[in-house]
């Protein structure tokens, strides 16, 4: 079965009324135009105010959000819940971004109570895990990840383990223009891999969904991307430039009938 790419992009908390959010889905669905795509997935995520603009995305769009509170309803001022979520129409969500861990001060026992409430209400989440640049300095890396995963995944099932998607973004390289090498990416895909397959077992592990996020341009996307053997990107900053959003997609795309023909030789 040839395999889903995904860019998911995070557009934060950037365009200031209702008529910026309007024109950058106006460009958005002109750059989108004749454009297919059969193995490629995006994923646009809005601030909460400008969900309801993003309803009718093109072909080979869904709509995501930005992050989520873990009850059905309440009386808890300022808070989205799941189902608001999801009967906006709303399919990802992402949780645990680093910016939520850094001003936010959520935990990795915060992040496990949103995925366990994306998951009951049939959202997709997308889950950011990456270690600080002290944290890299110490080489702690790995143990940094195996915790922040070891509370997504611990006493989940497996169907409920196939729904979630992984997204490393070292908190480092967050707005930055450094990057992980393209062995440092896969050596963390080897590592999340080998969790997967010791937790569940190896099918799981390879239909998780792992994506790289942090500082995410196109002209990066080789050596972070397919070279590192991910399945997609978590873009930042980029993704504000829709140009830039709908060319990942299409190198994506143009990877993927690559190796669909190598696979036909």
């Amino acid at each position: 079965m040839q395999k889903t790419f995904y860019v998911v992009g995070n557009l934060k908390m950037n365009m200031l009324s209702c008529d910026e959010a309007g024109q950058y889905l106006s460009v958005l669905k002109r750059e989108m135009r004749g454009r297919e795509f059969s193995f490629t997935q995006g994923v646009i995520c809005p601030s909460f105010l400008y969900l309801s603009l993003f309803d009718h995305l093109p072909s080979g769009l869904t709509k995501g959000a930005q992050n989520l509170f873990p009850e059905k309803s309440g009386a808890y001022t300022g808070e989205i819940s799941p189902v608001m979520l999801k009967n906006d129409g709303v399919t990802h969500v992402i949780l645990g971004h680093s910016e939520r861990r850094l001003y936010a001060g959520e935990t990795d026992e915060d992040v496990r109570e949103k995925v366990l409430a994306a998951l009951k209400y049939h959202l997709v989440p997308v889950v950011c895990i990456g270690e600080t640049k002290e944290e890299r300095a110490r080489e702690e890396t790995e143990e940094v990840l195996l915790r922040q995963v070891k509370a997504v995944f611990d006493g989940l099932s497996k169907l409920q383990a196939e729904s979630i998607m992984i997204a490393y973004e070292p908190r480092w390289a967050i707005g930055t223009d450094v990057l992980p090498t393209t062995s440092e990416i896969l050596q963390v895909r080897v590592f999340l891999r080998k969790f997967l397959t010791e937790t569940f077992d190896a099918s799981v592990a390879e239909r998780v969904v792992i994506l790289y996020g942090g500082s995410v341009k196109s002209s990066f996307l080789p050596a972070i991307s397919w070279e590192a053997q991910v399945d997609g990107v978590l873009v930042g900053r980029e993704s504000l430039f829709p140009y830039e959003l709908v060319k990942m997609m299409e190198m994506f795309e143009n990877e993927a009938k690559k190796e669909k023909t190598k696979k036909r030789i």
